[in-house]
């Protein structure tokens, strides 16, 4: 579960990091209209930070898919570098600006967009140093602008709300990102003993339900003389020769939608028709036995030209009554 958290705090600090990439270079692109489209030369003064600030979230953006550090300080560049610079542009436009008040409200906006951008660290507790950051930015350029003082009021009343309520959006996504990895978890382990298919309906069910009693066709599969063939292998040779025999007979019970009830040391149970009904659940049974002679006659070819001895197999089957579901922890 931990890692899948960390894969979702991941992406979304790479999010936040595009995002604040793809706005600079937005305001780079007015900026440049304005001084060669417009001709405006008030665009100059403002031009050297707004390029430090382009080069920086660029940077970020670019250093922090590589670099799990800096994508990990990235969480605060927000209080720490954009909040910042935003106000040093925006006191710069605010002297010697016709309309001072329409430059600080658009800042207002601009810290809303910053604390909400701030959510996507997925941690609520980032949104504080921003919030506070926010705040005393927005009255010292209220202050700059000589706005009223309703003004110095709404204004770091409107970003305590929007802090507010994006504290909200880390706590879901955390939930959910929990919820998935929960999901991804019980899938794991529902598919080592399930067929694809048959896995997917249990997950469905929210209640497995107790034992039922139901006629299921059991098949029963073993090495034969597996003891004297162990005694001449080491340890991991036998842990590879296990691992590669039920690889393959498992493949087999689910391509028949059998369930996996246990591995035998070198023999390995299996049923039909349950959890799952299956009508021909007894023919499944026989056919996914002749398969798996199949299946070893293909796996003896690839160990006798390894130079290895070939392995020999019995299979039982048997139908009748039986309690099926969970019993235990």
């Amino acid at each position: 579960m931990s890692r899948s958290l960390a894969r979702g705090r991941r992406s979304a600090a790479d999010f936040m990091n595009a995002v604040r990439f793809i706005v600079t270079t937005g305001f780079v692109a007015v900026y440049l209209y304005g001084h060669f489209g417009l001709e405006d030369s008030g665009f100059l003064e403002t031009a050297p930070h707004l390029g430090i600030y382009w080069l920086l979230a660029a940077a970020i953006w670019l250093l922090g898919k590589r670099l799990p550090f800096i994508r990990e300080a990235s969480r605060f560049s927000v209080p720490l570098i954009d909040i910042p610079l935003v106000t040093l542009i925006q006191l710069i436009n605010i002297e010697g600006n016709e309309s001072p008040d329409a430059a600080a409200v658009f800042t207002l906006a601009l810290f809303v967009f910053s604390t909400a951008m701030s959510s996507f660290s997925l941690r609520a507790r980032h949104l504080i140093p921003t919030t506070i950051v926010a705040i005393l930015a927005i009255l010292l350029v209220y202050r700059a602008a000589e706005l009223s003082a309703v003004s110095l009021i709404t204004g770091p009343l409107l970003i305590s709300m929007t802090a507010f309520m994006m504290s909200w959006l880390p706590r879901k996504q955390n939930a959910l990102l929990r919820e998935t990895a929960l999901r991804e978890s019980r899938r794991n382990r529902l598919a080592r003993y399930f067929s694809p298919g048959v896995a997917e309906l249990i997950e469905d069910r929210d209640d497995p339900g107790e034992g039922e009693s139901c006629e299921i066709s059991v098949l029963f599969c073993d090495i034969r003389g597996f003891t004297s063939l162990s005694e001449n292998l080491a340890a991991p040779e036998v842990v590879r020769l296990l691992n590669d025999f039920h690889g393959h007979m498992v493949d087999e019970i689910f391509r028949y939608g059998g369930t996996l009830d246990k591995y035998l040391g070198d023999g390995l149970l299996a049923w039909f028709n349950a959890p799952v009904p299956q009508s021909d659940h007894a023919l499944r049974a026989v056919r996914c036995g002749l398969a798996m002679v199949r299946r070893l006659e293909e796996l003896n070819r690839a160990r006798e030209a390894a130079g290895q001895p070939p392995l020999k197999i019995g299979i039982g089957i048997h139908a009748g009554d039986a309690v099926v579901g969970n019993v235990g922890a």
